[in-house]
């Protein structure tokens, strides 16, 4: 076993104990990937974006001398080529629809019709490969055509290019670099299934009015879904968490009592069947998921990682802490606009509130964007080390 091997058995040593809720010899730092790092470099993140090669060059050259523990986040998450290839509409690119060096762009809508909700409950996939894909891609705006079938052809390419490339950046980076991957796999709450991509959050609220038997309906039907989805893209791997990006679930979108009855039952039941076949979820809270810390104390022991964006983090530890291990503590915003000691301020007391007897993951609480400082996520993972050692 070569040195950096090792590195990655002791590193994944200490993640595994604090997501145990244990204390390992030292809290587990996060670096954050993403966008950022591509302007401390000659590349655009549009090169980033379309070219494998020039990805995994600009992530290797910037881990290879710094000490931490997870890698979270993405350079890239959805691969341009293979929404190229159908047409897409729901995201725009850098260097085709926006500017070479900004992030991809979600373009929300309601690409499904208030009417579509009894076919979508009756068979979503068969909903979703009939109707919402034509919609969303121009390519496949005629489902069975030439062009059509050309498209899917490319852009199932596209995906199995995309994946397998993944693979492979991810074996280099572990075993060249010792780099742990933060989890495998994605899911999503069904009401964010159905909020985010389906009916959008004008569609969705309205439809708490509306039709809320429909959205409960909806919800349920989609829970098998995406215990499956969380399954399939962890490839059966059960000693990471599975990644849950949440949404429309934060503090104040929905009042208590809509996110009780709409939100919450079903993604305690996608979480419960991921956990009943072993997988432990990445409970993503971006926002401020305060008001709810007494219904996800609820959820079985272990069962997330529950990571804390603008969510009260004295709150979490009392009412989540020591059932759940928890992740964050340096906000996001400090990272691009405060100073390296700023940061290192927030990282000590984060560590003495949040890590003093284990299960805790030290990271920005939420996704780390574009426009954040090199000199304050060096000066967070220094800190973490610094301050960390049990």
């Amino acid at each position: 076993m070569s040195n950096k091997e090792k590195l990655y058995q002791e590193r994944f040593k200490r993640y595994s104990i604090a997501m145990e809720c244990g204390k390992p010899d030292k809290v587990p730092v996060v670096f954050p990937l993403s966008e950022w790092v591509v302007k401390y470099t000659d590349s655009t993140i549009q090169e980033a974006y379309y070219n494998f090669d020039k990805e995994t060059e600009i992530i290797c050259d910037i881990v290879k001398d710094l000490d931490f523990d997870i890698m979270f986040g993405f350079l890239i998450l959805w691969w341009p080529p293979m929404y190229d290839a159908m047409g897409s509409k729901y995201y725009k690119f850098p260097g085709l629809q926006l500017e070479a060096n900004v992030g991809y762009q979600y373009v929300e809508g309601e690409y499904m019709k208030a009417e579509d909700y009894d076919d979508f409950i009756a068979n979503p996939t068969a909903w979703l490969a009939n109707k919402f894909l034509p919609r969303i891609n121009e390519e496949f705006a005629e489902p069975g055509s030439y062009r059509a079938t050309v498209a899917l052809i490319k852009s199932a390419a596209g995906f199995a290019m995309a994946n397998a490339n993944a693979a492979i950046k991810g074996e280099k980076l572990a075993k060249e670099y010792g780099v742990v991957p933060y989890g495998t796999g994605m899911t999503k709450a069904p009401f964010d299934t159905l909020g985010d991509a389906l009916r959008g959050m004008k569609g969705i609220l309205l439809d708490l009015r509306r039709r809320p038997d429909k959205v409960l309906a909806a919800c349920e039907a989609i829970v098998p879904h995406n215990i499956a989805y969380g399954k399939i893209t962890a490839a059966g791997d059960t000693s990471l968490p599975c990644f849950a990006p949440l949404h429309r679930g934060a503090y104040p979108f929905l009042s208590m009592g809509q996110w009780e009855k709409f939100y919450w039952p079903s993604w305690k039941a996608v979480i419960e069947g991921l956990w009943a076949q072993g997988k432990r979820t990445f409970f993503f809270a971006e926002g401020d998921w305060t008001p709810y810390l007494e219904k996800i104390a609820e959820l079985p022991e272990k069962s997330i990682v529950f990571a804390i964006d603008n969510t009260d983090a004295q709150k979490a530890k009392k009412i989540l802490g020591g059932r759940f291990c928890l992740w964050g503590g340096v906000p996001t915003t400090l990272l691009t606009y405060g100073t390296p000691q700023q940061v290192k301020d927030c990282v000590k007391q984060a560590i003495d509130e949040l890590a003093c007897d284990g299960g805790f993951v030290l990271a920005p609480g939420g996704v780390v964007l574009g426009d954040a400082k090199r000199e304050n996520i060096m000066a967070m993972l220094e800190a973490a080390r610094e301050y960390g050692v049990y």
